[in-house]
């Protein structure tokens, strides 16, 4: 790299005589090596007459070596040239300006050396001062690169402001882009403009509520804003500017450079309008129903929720539950969830599940739980419709006060009957079970049917009060 100085020195000693006529040759190679990296000391023929370097890591290019040889033999074949305007410029000039030269090396990287010439008054050798340049050239390489990735990321940019640009015209809906803080029209597309008689330039930058009827216009952005603050996609009907008849507007948030936009989309037709009237009833009904309703991802997070779910946990807002694990309100452990979802992944649907809703305040509800799964683009999604049990339903379940024929009539238990319940409960009905061989075996002779258990008699006595058993030949369990 070439950096062109001024020749003149703009301030020199006054009294450079007085001072440096004592200085030897070692102070001179002191002065050298400290304002330079690598130094040489220069025939009048172009050789290297000698080398100083003060620095060991110059020595994979082999510096020792360079003494006797030609200085353009040392440097790479583009440098040569360099060399030579150099030696050609420092016999006219008792000081160069830096060029750059490139030491080459076998197997490894160039050695890039900024030198300059200083010639001496009387003196056929001549000095040049070198100082590394790595790390410029570093620099230059790291903002070469960047300024190639820029260039890549400039040309997707527009690449995808293409793209955007040829779909968001060629779209044969009315479009347009509202910005959700101001309510302003940031874009519109063509069919926008056909469907307000007015043109794109004069569309943009106005009121989002020139797009509908005066009479509606109010309710219009009250349904944007509301929108906006829900984030999430919505389908309504209203009066367009130009039209009499209600037509279906959807309304899409999404992020667009720090910032929330809505991209208002009119959909004209009766076929469009009457999927999404019957679409838009069945949310308005959901929405609606006394029974909480949620929905979640695959990984239990809140998508949705309806007013009776914020009822049941008593929370104000649906903002405060999505994105949170359901887990949090349902079940009286994260396993309830764990386990309905395991169900759910299996057979698809899920109904009467018994478990326990916990509100923010502390309270819990018994309740029961039907769900199901529906498979979506983006992944498997998961709807609960949640019911508060009545007081006669809320009775904790039981275990089976007879000889249980099955292990299904105590594994249908888990999960609605806490474990240590379900292990003392079974170990009862084991132990009546034994009571029972046991009088059998001994034709109810109850001392030997006490030393056959290891019981005494009064403790089998107590057992026997406490089981009920007080017929002698009842015939217990037998098929």
């Amino acid at each position: 790299m070439d950096k062109p100085v001024s020749r003149d020195v703009y301030r020199s000693f006054r009294n450079s005589a007085d001072f440096f006529s004592e200085l030897d040759g070692e102070a001179v190679d002191a002065v050298a090596t400290a304002s330079s990296d690598i130094a040489l000391v220069i025939s009048p023929t172009g050789r290297v007459v000698d080398v100083s370097y003060r620095d060991k890591d110059y020595k994979p290019w082999g510096l020792d070596h360079w003494i006797g040889r030609p200085w353009s033999d040392t440097v790479t074949v583009e440098s040569r040239e360099k060399v030579e305007e150099l030696l050609l410029e420092s016999q006219t000039s008792p000081l160069t300006r830096t060029r750059q030269l490139n030491h080459g090396r076998q197997g490894g990287r160039d050695l890039p050396v900024g030198y300059r010439i200083v010639s001496f008054r009387g003196r056929e050798n001549k000095l040049a001062l070198g100082t590394d340049m790595r790390g410029l050239a570093e620099m230059q390489q790291r903002l070469v690169r960047a300024q190639i990735e820029m260039e890549k990321d400039y040309r997707k940019i527009r690449d995808v402001e293409s793209r955007y640009r040829i779909l968001f015209q060629l779209a044969y809906e009315p479009l347009l882009v509202v910005d959700s803080q101001s309510l302003k029209i940031v874009d519109a597309n063509e069919g926008a403009a056909r469907l307000l008689s007015r043109p794109v330039k004069k569309i943009v930058g106005a009121s989002a509520s020139i797009a509908f009827s005066r009479q509606d216009q109010a309710l219009a952005l009250e349904t944007l804003s509301d929108i906006s603050r829900r984030r999430r996609e919505e389908t309504f009907k209203i009066r367009a500017a130009t039209l009499d008849e209600a037509m279906s507007v959807r309304v899409t948030p999404f992020r667009e450079f720090g910032k929330t936009n809505l991209l208002v989309c009119f959909l004209a037709g009766d076929r469009a309008g009457a999927g999404l009237s019957v679409v838009s009833s069945l949310l308005t009904i959901a929405r609606n129903l006394p029974d909480a309703m949620v929905v979640t991802d695959d990984d239990g997070k809140i998508l949705d929720v309806n007013s009776a779910f914020l009822d049941l946990v008593r929370v104000v807002s649906p903002d405060r539950l999505e994105g949170k694990p359901l887990d949090n309100w349902l079940g009286g452990s994260a396993v309830d969830l764990q386990v309905l979802m395991a169900n759910l992944r299996e057979h698809g649907t899920v109904r009467r599940f018994s478990s326990i809703m916990r509100d923010d305040l502390g309270g819990s509800e018994t309740v029961e739980v039907s769900a199901t799964r529906i498979q979506g683009e983006r992944g498997s999604v998961f709807g609960f419709s949640i019911r508060e049990t009545m007081r006669n339903d809320a009775m904790a379940p039981t275990l089976p006060t007879g000889s249980p024929t099955t292990a299904a009539q105590f594994t249908d238990l888990v999960g609605r009957v806490p474990l240590k319940d379900l292990v003392r409960d079974t170990a009862d009905i084991i132990e009546k079970l034994c009571i029972e061989a046991a009088l059998k075996l001994t034709d109810n002779n109850r001392a030997s049917a006490a030393d056959m258990l290891g019981l005494s008699r009064q403790s089998l006595y107590i057992k026997l009060r406490r089981y009920g058993i007080t017929e002698p030949d009842v015939d217990h369990g037998e098929d």
